[in-house]
């Protein structure tokens, strides 16, 4: 889990009047959409004169449509699409992606699976071949299998390690109940460490059919020449029968919920939780405002009036997902409780002063209206954030693809700024008083000697 100070670039982006992505002349108009005969979705945004495209491959399975059963290897799948196929050995994979002038990665994510790379215009058709090669006929050669399993066994225990990670983990779980999103690392590595190939064909057969992916191109190509390439590239692939996606209900947390920990290391961790809208949903916009009023950058209440004021922690947030279903909102204060601590002050109370002082803040939203500077600085400060996710041309056809995948369409991106700035004062005090109730506490603490 990374936590980037991005508010000094972002108060620049509040002060510029339109968001980035539409500067770079990325807006909905001028974006092509097509559903090829076998239920593929293509996408295309052209990009003209940068000689490059950005392609990404988003499959419609992640860590929220997995089931106990399956928890795992779905990212397992994901780190093996590269490989081999039926035609490749993994040398010549390798070989065809550097002929094509660009770096293939895959990614496992909380909504979707992908396939993402930067290729050059005249790598464009070699690429879009190799894609839909891997994405039709990926193929779990044993030896890659057990390769596989022995990287991703170490990544997971390398994150484990991370003490943030590890309370973000916590707090998952003790937000939610029935949902993949709170799935714990060690549900995984057991379900890694006893998956066959047949088990791996078998998920990759379930979920990888053409009509369960979204293709997602932006770049230096025409839309006529990328929906042809893509066509091409998944020629004799048909469509399947696809799981019954049952979706995820909103759950709630009926009583405040907390976990206290002791950590090796001389910093202290608070996080404190709330079940939240998914992305979707018609209260996203105002829990969004709501959740920078609170912590996003150098002008939130957090930072104003914890860190500038009370001196309490060096680093301070808030992080709110945007999830295809319930999401949610922590809020996290990382802390050296040694510095400047008064005597017979212990760890645990320089925890328990921070979280007291959060919930004041939270309180407040709860109580009062922001005001009308409060209100714009969120709103500028959601805005910038987003678009400064678009500065990249990958970034640009990732996200492009994210939202036609997880169901907002791809209009989302042009559509953001203006559903963040209609946000009134009154939606964030009311999305305050209903998201905001129960909470789940993760204390970390140094160890004592």
């Amino acid at each position: 889990m990374r936590r980037i100070n991005i508010a000094g670039i972002i108060a620049l982006l509040i002060v510029m009047a339109a968001p980035c992505w539409c500067q770079n002349g990325s807006d909905g108009k001028s974006v092509s959409k097509k559903t090829l005969d076998n239920g593929l979705i293509v996408i295309v945004k052209p990009e003209q004169g940068s000689g490059l495209v950005a392609i990404a491959a988003m499959v419609k399975v992640g860590v929220g449509q997995e089931s106990i059963q399956t928890a795992g290897l779905g990212n397992f799948v994901s780190r093996l699409l590269l490989a081999s196929t039926r035609a490749k050995s993994a040398e010549k994979v390798a070989s065809a992606a550097d002929a094509a002038g660009g770096n293939i990665g895959s990614e496992w994510e909380r909504d979707l699976t992908s396939i993402r790379t930067v290729t050059s215009s005249s790598g464009f058709d070699r690429t879009m071949n190799l894609i839909g090669e891997c994405l039709a006929e990926a193929n779990f050669e044993p030896k890659w299998v057990e390769h596989g399993r022995k990287d991703l066994l170490a990544y997971i225990r390398s994150q484990s390690a991370d003490p943030f990670d590890r309370a973000y983990s916590d707090m998952r779980q003790l937000l939610y109940e029935d949902n993949g999103y709170r799935r714990p690392k060690s549900v995984s590595e057991r379900a890694i460490s006893l998956a066959t190939p047949q088990d791996l064909k078998q998920f990759f057969a379930m979920y990888y059919p053409p009509n369960n992916i979204v293709l997602s191109i932006v770049g230096d190509v025409t839309a006529e020449h990328a929906f042809e390439r893509t066509r091409r590239a998944f020629a004799g692939v048909v469509a399947r029968k696809l799981p019954i996606d049952r979706g995820v209900p909103d759950e709630s947390l009926d009583k405040p919920k907390s976990q206290i920990s002791e950590v090796n290391s001389n910093t202290a961790y608070l996080l404190t939780g709330w079940l939240a809208p998914a992305a979707g949903s018609a209260d996203y916009a105002a829990m969004a405002v709501a959740a920078n009023a609170l912590g996003g950058g150098k002008g939130s209440l957090m930072f104003r009036e914890m860190r500038q004021r009370q001196g309490i922690g060096y680093e301070i947030g808030v992080i709110y997902p945007k999830l295809r279903y319930q999401s949610h909102i922590v809020a996290y204060v990382i802390t050296d409780p040694f510095k400047d601590a008064k005597p017979k002050v212990s760890a645990q109370d320089t925890l328990q002063a921070a979280q007291n002082a959060l919930m004041k803040l939270v309180d407040k939203l709860k109580s009062e209206q922001l005001s009308a500077e409060e209100l714009q600085r969120a709103k500028g400060y959601a805005i910038g954030a987003y678009s400064l996710e678009h500065q990249r041309i990958l970034n640009r056809a990732v996200l492009l693809g994210w939202a036609e995948t997880i169901g907002l369409g791809y209009a989302f991106n042009q559509q953001y700024s203006d559903i963040i700035g209609a946000v009134t004062a009154a939606d964030v005090q009311h999305a305050a008083k209903k998201y905001f109730t129960n909470c789940a506490t993760v204390m970390l603490s140094p160890k004592q000697n």
